[in-house]
């Protein structure tokens, strides 16, 4: 972003030559975003062994909605622009803190935890971020039309979703030299496309896809279906696409935003406190007396944005814009300039969240650290002693673990 933002101010690139292309770019991050989520989602662990990852995304992501719209009440904005704001920022960046555990010495539960929240939370926020703007270009809030819409919009993408994620499975069984990416991920955008030309969710379509491929193994052993060789390329392959991907699109976000607005400034730091404060909180009272208690200062530090939250900040602007082309309907017009300041809030609370996150996790790992309790420390000497502790840690240390 920051490179994107300096190639702006270099003068190598104008913003306004690239306003036109903020649809595409957003939808086609959107599809990458949607598809590698579900490719990362283990569909049993989800249901079996997230609850507890599930309610902590799901009540913080809630919690920031409504905070973020009495946020935006408080300020004589639109509350449901604020609701958007607080889907948008809800979660946890599920890439960025993959990263994040992955350099850190955390116990496997703990970082079980963060990865299936992170995960969790990403469709989170993408799912709710689509429901309050269908919401807002609607222009009534009565539930009733609302959740049936809604309802038949996510119904329809997730079985085109679906047949289409078990048709490409049973077609692959059929193919001895292993998988073409790029055919997959051709399907892909087209099974967006269909999907929003049958009016049903794009982008619901396109998670459906991805958990169904994620999961092939379990699925094909579930079925009895014959596995093709080579079939796990694909997820090296959609790792470099999605690399690329957000590289790009961070870049472009930084080359489109515009920076120095104070109020949009000050609106990110509140909000960024205010996540903190939830997220603390309810760590705190879904961890209570359970083996991650000791772990909740960590838990609660590792706080990031990412990749979801760049992308949603366009697509409340994108959709409203088109729908006052379509229908002509210029009363939405008076909220395009809140809609507009999310995208420099979004980048405020992507910077902020990683400052944030890389001075707290140090002071929380350390503290951790140092508490704990003196009748343990005999024990931990006594193991540290035997000799298959001494060789597995001498293994580790090849591989770059710190002593």
């Amino acid at each position: 972003m920051l490179i994107g933002y300096g190639i702006k101010l270099s003068g190598f690139a104008d913003a306004k030559d690239f306003v036109g292309m903020q649809e595409l770019f957003g939808s086609f991050a959107l599809i990458v975003l949607l598809f590698d989520g579900g490719m990362c989602l283990n569909i049993f662990d989800v249901i079996f062994k997230s609850a507890r990852a599930l309610c902590v995304g799901a009540t913080i992501t809630l919690i920031s909605m409504v905070a973020s719209a009495a946020l935006f009440m408080l300020m004589g904005f639109n509350a449901l622009t604020g609701a958007i704001l607080g889907a948008v920022a809800g979660g946890i960046g599920s890439t960025t803190t993959i990263s994040i555990v992955k350099s850190l010495s955390l116990p496997k539960q703990i970082r079980n935890f963060l990865t299936l929240e992170s995960s969790i939370t990403d469709i989170f926020s993408i799912i709710f971020a689509i429901v309050l703007t269908e919401t807002l270009v609607s222009g009534t809030i009565n539930f009733q039309v609302i959740f049936s819409g809604i309802i038949g919009n996510f119904a329809i993408g997730l079985l085109i979703g679906m047949a289409a994620g078990m048709g490409v499975i049973l077609l692959f069984s059929k193919i001895q030299k292993g998988y073409n990416y790029m055919m997959t991920f051709a399907t892909v955008i087209l099974l967006y496309a269909v999907t929003e030309l049958l009016s049903g969710s794009g982008a619901i379509a396109v998670l459906a896809f991805g958990v169904i491929l994620g999961n092939e193994l379990p699925i094909r052993k579930t079925f009895k279906i014959a596995l093709a060789d080579g079939s796990m390329q694909i997820k090296q392959f959609q790792n470099e696409i999605s690399f690329f991907i957000r590289t790009f699109f961070f870049v472009f976000l930084g080359i489109i935003v515009s920076l120095g607005n104070i109020q949009n400034l000050a609106i990110a730091v509140i909000l960024m406190a205010i996540l903190y404060v939830i997220r603390y909180f309810v760590i705190c009272f879904f961890t209570l007396n359970t083996e991650l208690a000791e772990h909740k200062k960590v838990l609660a530090a590792i706080n990031p944005r990412g990749l979801a939250t760049a992308v949603l900040a366009t697509y409340p602007l994108i959709v409203v814009e088109n729908s006052i082309a379509e229908t002509g309907n210029n009363s939405l017009s008076v909220l395009l300039p809140q809609l507009a300041s999310l995208s420099e809030i979004s980048f405020y609370l992507i910077i902020l969240s990683l400052a944030f996150t890389t001075i707290l996790v140090p002071l929380a790992t350390r503290k951790q650290r140092k508490e704990i309790p003196e009748e343990k420390l005999p024990v931990i000497e006594e193991t540290l002693k035997k000799p298959e502790t001494i060789e597995m840690l001498a293994n580790k240390q090849k591989t770059g673990l710190k002593k």
